[in-house]
Parts: C-alpha cells; structure tokens; sequence
C-alpha cells in the first residue's frame, strides 16, 4: 500500500477501487492528513448517505468511492491539493459553515460545498421532514393538516429564536470563534413536559454571556453578510430540533414507539433526495446543479 503515502498515491487511488473518482467528506472518525496519506478512512457515515444520494442524481452514470475522513481541514487541505493541481481523480465535498462571509470558498473543479451550513441544514428541511413524517406514521399526505401547522409554527419559531444567535455566531467565526458549544450541542435543545422541543433559551444567553469573554475589545461585524437562520444555524443544533420535533410528531400524535436518530437522519436524507430530484426543493437544486457543473468527469 506505499503508493498512497504520496500526492501521486491520491491521483492513482481511484484505480485501486476502480471507481472513476474518490471522494472525500467529513464525517467518521476526526483524520489528520497523515492518516489520509496511509490510506486511512471510514466508509459509513451520515456524510456519505448525504452526498452518495447527491452524486446518484446528478452523477448517476459514473463509479465513485466515498471516504469520510472526519475533520474539515483534512478535506480542506485535500481540497487545496486539488485546487492547485498537485492531486487527480479526486473530489472533495464538504459543509460550507461560513466559509462564504469569510472569504474562504474554494472555488475550483472537483470541489463542492453544501447550500447550507451543513448538509444536516439543507436534509433537514420542512418539506423533507414533512414526508418522512407521512412515511412513517403511514399517513395521507392530504390529511394532516394539525402535523403542518405544528411544522410550520415550529420552523418559524425556532428561526425567530435563534436568528440573533446565529447573527453573534457568524460574527465571532469572523474573529475564528464561535457562540455555540459545537461539543455540546444538545443542550439549546430543551425538552417540554409534552415532549415538545423548544430552544433552551437560558443556555444560549449563557453561552452569549460566554462568548463576550471570549475576544478582547470591540466585536465588529469585519464585512457585510445576509443570514437565513435555518439556513445559517449550526447543523448539529438545527438537526438536533428538527429530529426532535419529528419524534414529538410520530411518538405524541400518532402514538408511535420512539425514533432512533440514525434512523430518522435516513428518512430525512431519502426524502430529501426525492423532492430535489422532483425538483421541489428549488434553492437547492439551483445550488447543486451549480456544484455539479464543476465535478469532472
């Protein structure tokens, strides 16, 4: 296997599972570059669902291996390598965050971003949560009308909520840091007596109170940027909420046993596959027939 050590090792890995291009994501297990060089991956994870049902619409004649190699800056610096054509046959996708107000898009062949903070912030999207929750309460689509305005009360207001936040979190990745605690991302998420979610109010104020200390003088915004704020949030955070209001829907509506989170992340990401390929999920499919304008072969 020494001929993976080398940037050449990369270009040529293709033939080894003789695929057209490998592609790597986040995901899995956090790999330093060194880890990737000697050939080291893992090869399921939620990442690679994601962009597997991506690259079956827009890539679907084509053989591709997917490797999830955990940390974002191990993508970005195989995403890098390809920007300046030190490495072929290779593909690196990853979750966009705020790369796009910070000015560090790559913009290049054979590099790809989600729509979203994340992928979890474009699967996760009413539409698609919708249709898992027929699917899997075996419901008529024309006849929940009590699940939609519960969906559409909850997404409006877990957006009203968290817009300020997530305003505060965009201008501290500015300053390279952040409001949420990316570790402990639950904890936003609070569960009512009724089995409800609701953001944790009390913990985000909190984790404000600590981002003020976390920056010496004044915090500016350093340039102009437009926020969405499902479309912005930090993807655990969102996916968090949205899985817990699915299981709220299932579990206290339809009186359905309880909803495993890998399971529901499977539904959401199936679902969400459908719709953009039925082309009813219209912002993402303009971004994505744009990513994939870029993907060679």
């Amino acid at each position: 296997m020494s001929f993976r050590r080398t940037e050449s090792g990369l270009t040529n890995l293709y033939l080894f599972f003789g695929v057209d291009s490998v592609v790597y994501l986040e995901g899995g297990s956090s790999l330093c570059r060194d880890d990737v060089n000697q050939g080291l991956y893992t090869d399921s994870t939620q990442d690679i669902r994601f962009w597997q049902t991506l690259f079956n619409i827009y890539r679907s004649d084509k053989k591709y291996k997917f490797c999830s190699v955990g940390s974002k800056e191990t993508v970005k610096s195989i995403a890098t390598d390809v920007f300046e054509g030190r490495v072929n046959n290779v593909i690196a996708a990853m979750d966009r965050d705020f790369d796009q107000i910070n000015g560090r898009l790559i913009a290049a062949n054979n590099i790809i971003y989600t729509f979203g903070y994340s992928w979890e912030n474009d699967a996760w999207n009413k539409e698609a949560l919708r249709e898992a929750f027929c699917t899997l309460a075996g419901a008529c689509s024309t006849k929940i009308d009590a699940e939609e305005e519960i969906l559409d009360n909850s997404y409006q207001e877990v957006a009203s909520q968290l817009r300020g936040a997530i305003r505060i979190d965009a201008v501290l990745s500015q300053y390279d840091n952040s409001l949420f605690d990316r570790e402990s991302y639950m904890r936003y998420v609070e569960i009512k007596r009724n089995g409800m979610p609701i953001v944790n109010q009390e913990q985000v104020n909190n984790s404000l109170s600590e981002a003020r200390g976390k920056i010496e003088g004044e915090i500016v915004r350093k340039t102009p940027f437009v926020l969405s704020p499902l479309v912005d949030c930090f993807g655990h955070l969102f996916a968090e909420y949205a899985y817990r209001l699915l299981a709220y829907l299932l579990e206290k509506k339809r009186n359905n046993p309880k909803l495993p989170k890998d399971y529901a992340a499977s539904m959401i990401v199936e679902k969400f596959g459908q719709l953009l390929g039925a082309n009813l999920l219209p912002d993402l499919k303009s971004h994505y027939d744009s990513e994939f304008s870029r993907v060679l072969p």
